[in-house]
């Protein structure tokens, strides 16, 4: 109870400066969670793109029927593969037509079909990365009566490397964050501690120990941090919900961000009540 009546104590007398820490702590924590919602949603795209990432294999003119049917069993064989269907070249041009629409007319002038066969191939969902798919159609362009293979290698490249280097820059940022944090904090709690020198001098002039009266101050450490973190977390969560009327597939931070930036947001608004204490508690003695 003397921890808690402390606690509200401190944070009542500071006043304006427990506002200005709050604000301060909040608009850095404000751009890493921007950075973390990115990052979620780019997440989500690269998840939604390797859901479609299939492999074609285009076949030769001319397999036989014992060719197609070797060449089957070879794709059967190969266990990353969760589903292949064949193709005609007759449903090859049914659906170009349909992807030119109103201008299919123009293929009329073709004198014959001149789509090939081929087999549409889904992975397994674990190996739908850059590398197993590349390694699995490389396989495929191997066996007898494949003239060719198409799986869209480089976009799925760059976007892979896209998320790697957005999440290179959020550890960036959250060091900037985290130190930004930890010195706006650290400022706060020292002021503070001047303010009750008095106070503290004549705890530790009845015996205190440096944790009976370090305790209230971190505590005040945890407060600002919680409120910088839920602040932060309701802007972003307006910002997404503004996207998501444009974007509907946008998502905000997953339960494991938001833990994730919970803890971070409380353990750099304790650390910086501890560098503070620490400093005017080793100055005092």
């Amino acid at each position: 109870m003397y921890l808690l009546k402390e606690t509200i104590n401190g944070i009542r007398r500071a006043g304006f400066m427990s506002v200005a820490c709050v604000l301060i702590t909040t608009f850095s924590f404000l751009i890493l969670g921007i950075f973390l919602l990115a990052t979620a949603n780019l997440r989500e795209i690269l998840r939604y793109a390797h859901e479609k990432v299939e492999i074609v294999a285009f076949l030769e003119d001319g397999v036989t029927a014992a060719g197609m049917d070797s060449l089957e069993a070879e794709l059967d064989a190969i266990p990353f593969i969760e589903e292949r269907r064949f193709v005609s070249p007759d449903s090859a041009l049914a659906r170009l037509r349909a992807e030119f629409g109103a201008k299919s007319f123009i293929l009329d002038a073709l004198d014959e079909n001149p789509m090939p066969a081929s087999f549409e191939i889904t992975l397994k969902p674990q190996y739908r990365l850059k590398d197993r798919v590349v390694s699995v159609a490389e396989r495929i362009r191997k066996l007898p009566g494949v003239e060719d293979v198409s799986y869209g290698r480089g976009w799925i490249a760059r976007l892979e490397t896209l998320v790697k280097m957005l999440a290179l820059i959020d550890v960036c940022v959250g060091l900037v964050v985290a130190a930004a944090s930890i010195v706006t904090v650290s400022y706060t709690v020292r002021l503070t501690l001047f303010a009750r020198k008095e106070h503290i001098r004549v705890l530790k002039l009845v015996g205190a120990t440096d944790w009976f009266v370090m305790l209230p101050f971190l505590l005040e450490g945890v407060v600002h941090g919680v409120v910088s973190v839920a602040a932060s977390l309701l802007v972003v969560y307006g910002a997404y919900r503004v996207i998501a009327v444009r974007i509907p597939q946008a998502v905000y931070l997953s339960f494991g961000m938001i833990v994730f930036f919970t803890i971070f947001g409380v353990l750099a608004a304790v650390l910086g009540s501890w560098v503070s204490l620490k400093t005017f508690m080793r100055a005092k003695d």
